[in-house]
């Protein structure tokens, strides 16, 4: 959370453009104050002497910088990154099982669906200005990881109508985790507490495909569902249904963990750095707004027109 982050570093200096005032009631503003405290708030520039790569494998995440050397524990933490975005309706999969459709090449199993979307500027300052800043400090934390000779893999920046800075960047939600010997017994979410609790219930999850509910059924002996972390205004957590209506064109409060992962060159081509933004929470700061409809407007139907009636003059044309 917020709060927490600005416990962890409260001694971060925001830059002179973003210094937060003392006071706010509107939830963007108030947002943004937070986040701004925390030290991770990405359009602070302050971000990338807070921040390092750590190692993990073949791949790379971004940890929270500690403030002592010697703290090995704190030098894996996880770091998460925070912005305030709109959630745009462009490549837009943030719904309960992202279309999955057995037997495609995007996601081969159900288990390996990743729920995802592209998030942009928001609508209104200050916010809107910080985005730019959010975009450009993100490039500089992933070419400080880097491989030399490879190239910036697609599928995370996008630059929209030939955008020389990216308008938008991809994030995504891994909907299943393999079950194991120290995950089996944990509880990921406590339904008690849940007033739509039948809501996230596999047997109740709204799939795209009917034919997929035996492939859920069977996975729920290997897997476990991992609910996205995505609240409404209200503080209540989404369920898998509510993602849709609550989130695409929504502008919220973002948190995610940045990941880098090298892949080597095949074929004699070059080697590739990919990137992912994994989702930790999302907040709803300003609702999406009411669907656009297209219908004409009702009229009054009469049950009979007297045939010998003209038509009304604000009807008749002119010729």
């Amino acid at each position: 959370m917020a709060s927490d982050n600005s416990e962890r570093e409260e001694s971060a200096t925001a830059s002179p453009s973003l210094t937060p005032s003392t006071a706010s009631t509107c939830p963007l503003s108030r947002s943004r104050e937070q986040l701004l405290a925390s030290g991770l708030y990405l359009a602070d520039d302050n971000i990338v002497h807070n921040v390092h790569w750590v190692q993990q494998g073949r791949s790379h995440y971004l940890a929270v910088l500690p403030n002592e050397p010697s703290s090995s524990a704190a030098e894996h933490e996880l770091a998460e990154l925070s912005a305030i975005v709109l959630i745009d309706s462009k490549n837009y999969w943030l719904t309960s099982d992202a279309g999955y459709q057995r037997g495609t090449c995007i996601w081969p199993h159900l288990y390996d669906v990743k729920l995802s979307c592209t998030v942009s500027a928001p609508p209104m300052n200050p916010q809107k200005t910080d985005f730019a800043t959010v975009t450009n400090n993100l490039r500089v934390l992933m070419q400080k990881i880097a491989t030399p000779g490879f190239e910036k893999g697609n599928g995370f920046l996008f630059h929209d109508n030939g955008s020389p800075t990216p308008t938008r960047f991809k994030i995504r939600h891994c909907l299943f985790e393999c079950l194991t010997d120290d995950n089996a017994n944990e509880t990921v979410l406590d339904l008690s507490k849940l007033h739509n609790r039948a809501d996230f219930l596999p047997e109740n999850m709204e799939l795209t495909h009917q034919q997929t509910r035996d492939e859920l059924f069977l996975l729920q002996s290997t897997h476990r569902l991992q609910p996205l972390q995505a609240r409404g205004r209200n503080g209540k957590l989404l369920s898998p249904k509510e993602y849709q209506c609550n989130l695409e064109n929504a502008v919220v409060e973002l948190h995610f963990n940045l990941w880098h992962w090298p892949i080597g060159p095949k074929k004699g081509g070059k080697g590739t750095d990919c990137y992912t933004a994994e989702i930790v929470h999302i907040r709803v700061l300003q609702p999406p707004p009411p669907p656009a409809t297209n219908s004409p407007r009702k009229r009054k139907i009469a049950a009979y027109l007297d045939p010998e009636a003209s038509v009304s003059t604000s009807k008749k044309r002119e010729y």
